[in-house]
């Protein structure tokens, strides 16, 4: 199941920063690509929430700062 979130999870990140596949890593950390600033990070979150079907808390946004995070949420938001 974490493949298939990562695949789903890099086509968000490429789709809503316009950035290759190759660098959304499984290691990528906020600020690593120059469009995933606080503006782009706000962006990701509705984009995530329409792409898994989850709901983000404000709490929750702050935390959500690197891809392994990421997944590590929406997997327990599937569990």
């Amino acid at each position: 199941m974490q493949d298939t979130n990562f695949q789903k999870l890099q086509a968000v990140f490429v789709d809503v920063f316009s950035a290759a596949p190759e660098d959304i890593t499984p290691e990528l950390q906020f600020g690593e690509l120059p469009a995933w600033d606080s503006m782009g990070h706000m962006d990701l979150m509705v984009a995530l929430e329409t792409a898994f079907g989850i709901e983000i808390t404000a709490e929750t946004i702050s935390a959500l700062i690197s891809v392994p995070a990421i997944l590590q949420h929406i997997e327990s938001k599937h569990a």
